[in-house]
């Protein structure tokens, strides 16, 4: 009867392993296919994309040596708009040299050069919104994320 016990305990084991395995094996291909249709990759210039995300102004370290304020640094300003799904990006074929690859970007810094988009920045701070424009890679002192949006149209997110 003993061994019997020993036995069956083994087996159940065994079928406990066997599940838990199953579990993580359907986790991970379920997880692979939902992270690769929710995160399609963003081409740059000249392809226009629109992103979604929340507007935020922070405040970096500029010219001369954009490191420190507190040491004479000029402050700059910059809109960051954190992305409501992280994204990645496809260079053009052929690459036309500000368009690397990148993966899991959360954050892209707006460039904004019409007054009327500079006012909808203003009243969207903090909330969310929605920005159409073309992409392309940091490149200068002044630029902090690794990937930009230049601003075709920003409105509020419904």
């Amino acid at each position: 009867m003993k061994s019997r016990r020993r036995v069956n305990s083994t087996v159940m084991r065994l079928i406990l392993s066997m599940k838990e395995i199953l579990l993580v094996a359907t986790l991970i291909l379920v997880g692979g296919f939902f992270q690769s249709t929710d995160a399609q990759c963003l081409k740059y210039w000249p392809a226009v994309v629109t992103v979604t995300g929340t507007l935020g102004s922070h405040v970096f370290a500029g010219p001369p040596n954009y490191e420190s304020i507190k040491r004479g640094d000029r402050k700059e300003r910059a809109i960051i708009l954190r992305l409501v799904v992280p994204r990645c990006t496809t260079p053009n074929d052929p690459p036309q040299g500000l368009d690397d690859p990148e993966t899991n970007i959360r954050e892209m810094q707006l460039v904004v050069t019409k007054s009327a988009h500079w006012k909808t920045v203003e009243r969207r701070l903090g909330k969310r919104v929605v920005v159409t424009g073309t992409l392309f890679n940091a490149h200068t002192g002044h630029h902090r994320t690794k990937v930009l949006i230049d601003v075709t149209n920003i409105r509020a997110a419904a």
